[in-house]
């Protein structure tokens, strides 16, 4: 198994689960395109932590016999640890010692609540091959869980997280997904490892919806770099709008990351979020440290008050985009990924 993300390193988000929003486009997947898909779970958590620790040396070759690539990535990108590395075996011993209580919270989620959504990832797997005719799911899906450190992350496209693309699936970083009660996170909130707004996301609920971020970031590559603030909204607002179209029955706060407070606050005051963008000339921005404040995740925008949510640029370019699809019915995703940023502003019309 091949990890396909840029890093590998683990991140900390989720959303979460109120209802706001209405489902856009299709709502029912076409009889033709519910072609059966195979899912299956592969336990590398149960694999690592349940080693015999007195024999270390041939239980490692054993799970890299086993997991192959995948193996040597979690390693290296994951652990930092490399095999030619003399402190390489004391190293995954002492990581399965200080995690094992981590692992043992996430045992029943994976035991109980990821094989209650294999149908969900299913039906989203699906709506994703009939949208994007290219994409065809791995067959077996692997679903690959596994615990990592709680203190490394990496930004993506639509979100921050720690669920990765893999050659054959997704891996899932159960560290991230253990309920926001879970006792493991108030103590990295006194440490400063994790803030309030990223351990309310911390919840099962956002695993479905991390694999669909990495499977859509996997066949849409997403390059930030030299663009305007409009255009980087955009790009993140299709994104938006395929995970909508693929996930149609999930709420619009879990895919946004809000709560649903912040997101209902959003549709009230669209207007007031649009004028702000304006009025502070702020949509062509060519600045990094300016736009980062708008595209990148955080407990609030300062400027639209304390209830606002962080990554505001993310509501507003979905809206955006849902704004330049209505004008423009018969798009398809493909058509709709291809066109450029300014091309959608432009021809959206959106007024709010």
């Amino acid at each position: 198994m091949v990890l396909m993300k840029n890093g590998f390193l683990l991140f900390l988000i989720g959303f979460s689960c109120l209802w706001i929003g209405a489902c856009n486009g299709e709502s029912r997947l076409p009889m033709e395109a519910m072609r059966p898909v195979e899912i299956r779970i592969d336990r590398f958590d149960s694999a690592l932590f349940s080693m015999d620790t007195s024999r270390m040396a041939e239980e490692l070759n054993a799970l890299s016999s086993r997991y192959g690539d995948f193996f040597t990535g979690y390693l290296t990108a994951v652990l930092g640890i490399f095999p030619e590395n003399p402190q390489a075996t004391e190293g995954v011993k002492s990581f399965i010692r200080s995690y094992h209580p981590v692992y043992k919270q996430a045992d029943p989620i994976v035991s109980k609540y990821l094989h209650g959504v294999l149908p969900e990832i299913e039906h989203s797997l699906q709506w994703l091959s009939f949208l994007v005719p290219s994409f065809i799911p791995d067959s077996p899906f692997v679903i690959t869980p596994f615990i990592g450190p709680m203190d490394a992350y990496e930004s993506f496209s639509v979100g921050d997280y720690g669920d990765v693309r893999t050659a054959n699936g997704a891996g899932i970083a159960m560290q991230f997904h253990l309920g926001g009660n879970a006792p493991l996170y108030e103590q990295g909130m006194q440490s400063g490892i994790f803030y309030a707004y990223q351990v309310r996301r911390f919840s099962p609920e956002t695993i479905p919806v991390n694999i669909m971020k990495c499977l859509v970031d996997d066949i849409f590559p997403y390059q930030a770099s030299g663009k305007q603030l409009v255009d980087e909204m955009i790009e993140k607002g299709k994104r938006i709008y395929l995970l909508k179209r693929i996930m149609p029955s999930t709420p619009d706060s879990l895919l946004l990351g809000y709560t649903g407070k912040q997101l209902e606050g959003c549709f009230e005051n669209e207007s007031l979020i649009w004028g702000f963008f304006v009025k502070n000339d702020l949509l062509y921005s060519l600045e990094p440290t300016i736009n980062q404040q708008y595209i990148r995740d955080g407990p609030k925008t300062p400027e639209l008050g304390e209830a606002s949510p962080g990554y505001i640029g993310l509501f507003t370019g979905w809206r955006i985009v849902e704004s330049y699809m209505e004008k423009n019915k018969g798009t398809s995703i493909d058509q709709l990924m291809k066109t450029p940023p300014n091309t959608v502003f432009q021809a959206s019309g959106y007024r709010p």
